[in-house]
């Protein structure tokens, strides 16, 4: 069951970045590896550097 997509964060090389699958648009695909993405930081854990993310612009519906 797909839940998300782990991403890099530019100049945190330590940190692992979380895009949630519900924030994504319905039905669309997956991003490809390599597919730089504009995203917000929703949360992050200092003690263990994961950063949760959402797209920086949602699709309405």
């Amino acid at each position: 069951m797909r839940f998300g997509v782990f991403v890099e964060i530019d100049g945190q090389p330590d940190a692992l970045g979380l895009v949630e699958i519900t924030t994504l648009p319905r039905g669309g695909e997956l991003p490809a590896i390599g597919v730089y993405l504009d995203l917000v930081v929703v949360n992050h854990a200092d003690h263990n550097r994961q950063v949760r993310l959402r797209p920086a612009t949602e699709a309405v519906e």
